[in-house]
């Protein structure tokens, strides 16, 4: 009778697995641009306009009002361009301004402690997900990554 003596492997090795498996073409690799979505529009804009969500190569952008919208509307090409670029990839065909409600950007504070709580691993910040009970079990294993990971001390 042989026994199996692979080692242990990590849960992030085997969600990398399986997402690589349902994803072969890595779609799913363009929900990064939340994490990066101020640093390549910059802050002015982020307060006023924030990605709702991404489909089929179409991200839909809530604006705050219509004037950004339409101000947007000329910046499109730009920020989609830039966009996949920092992706890697043509993911982004085209880029859907909507008038609206923008939810709030990530906090400064927020983005600090996801940096101080992974360090040389940041956690990636979700995009808004419909299902609350899918939602609140990433934000479990979001907080439960978080507290197993110790903070490092603050540079000066």
């Amino acid at each position: 009778m042989t026994t199996d003596r692979r080692q242990p492997r990590s849960v992030s090795t085997i969600l990398d697995d399986v997402l690589k498996r349902v994803d072969p073409e890595q779609r799913l690799h363009a929900y990064r641009l939340w994490s990066f979505w101020e640093d390549e529009v910059g802050a002015a804009i982020a307060r006023r306009a924030q990605p709702t969500q991404l489909r089929n190569g179409v991200l839909f952008v809530a604006t705050a009002t219509h004037s950004w919208m339409q101000e947007l509307q000329f910046m499109k090409e730009t920020i989609r361009q830039r966009l996949n670029a920092r992706l890697g990839a043509e993911l982004i065909r085209d880029i859907f301004f909507e008038a609206g409600n923008t939810p709030t950007p990530q906090s400064d504070a927020a983005a600090a402690d996801i940096r101080r709580n992974a360090p040389g691993r940041a956690l990636v910040p979700l995009p808004p997900i419909a299902d609350a009970a899918l939602a609140q079990t990433f934000g479990r294993i979001i907080a439960a990554r978080a507290k197993r990971v110790a903070p490092t001390s603050p540079k000066r």
